[in-house]
């Protein structure tokens, strides 16, 4: 659980460094939809994914790349936690 919470605070830290360098990892709410908040494009998701295989060891699946899987750190951590 507390690697699966280490990781989420990577992934936060690239969200916002990379797609919302205005906003605090801190500040960033685990349920906002990244999608719909424009945080995140279609491009977007395909970078994090990139980091998530890159950075974090996680492998990703043809059939995991279902832009919901991604659509909030909430999500992102359900996807994780699967994988752990």
């Amino acid at each position: 659980m507390e690697d699966m919470m280490s990781q989420l605070t990577v992934v936060r830290e690239f969200i916002t460094n990379e797609f919302a360098p205005d906003i605090s990892p801190a500040d960033l709410p685990e349920d906002l939809d990244l999608i719909e908040s424009g945080i995140i494009d279609s491009l977007g998701v395909l970078r994090l994914v990139a980091f998530l295989e890159d950075e974090l060891s996680v492998a990703i699946a043809p059939e995991e790349l279902d832009v919901d899987l991604y659509k909030s750190l909430n999500s992102i951590g359900s996807l994780l936690s699967a994988k752990s």
